[in-house]
């Protein structure tokens, strides 16, 4: 079974946000990053998650652990529903990709377990900021 690692960094709540995805196999590690645009925190996340399940399905995996740190987006896949109208695109979303895969989990990591894929989205998030400032 895949283990599968996303983040989101923001600058700003909401301002430019980048994803990190990191995928373990038995055979192979791979890391994606994703420019998301101008997102809050919580919606870059959900955003990321998506990514993180197309970037798995890429790869033809089909049995999935995927750890987050966001609270938010694991309770609501684990109780199939979202509070916030704001994110049931996404969770919409996410329900249809997960209908890809034999067998999905999703499940809450504290932060310093998801150093990988936290290092990655801050450091696309960085790259960015700073090609930027440069412009100005």
């Amino acid at each position: 079974m895949a283990k599968i690692y996303f983040d989101a960094a923001t600058a700003g709540n909401p301002g430019e946000s980048f994803g990190a995805v990191v995928i373990i196999t038995e055979d192979n590690r791979f890391h994606y990053e994703q420019s998301l645009g101008t997102l809050d925190n919580h919606s870059a996340e959900w955003a990321t998650l998506i990514y993180a399940m197309e970037c798995a399905i890429k790869h033809q995996i089909d049995t999935a652990i995927i750890y987050t740190d966001s609270q938010l987006v694991e309770d609501s896949i684990e109780r199939g529903r979202v509070k916030s109208e704001k994110f049931r695109p996404y969770f919409n979303q996410a329900i249809k990709l997960s209908q890809q895969f034999d067998l999905f989990f999703v499940n809450w990591i504290p932060r310093n377990k998801n150093k990988e894929a936290n290092h990655h989205a801050k450091n696309a998030l960085y790259k960015f900021t700073k090609s930027n400032s440069k412009k100005h």
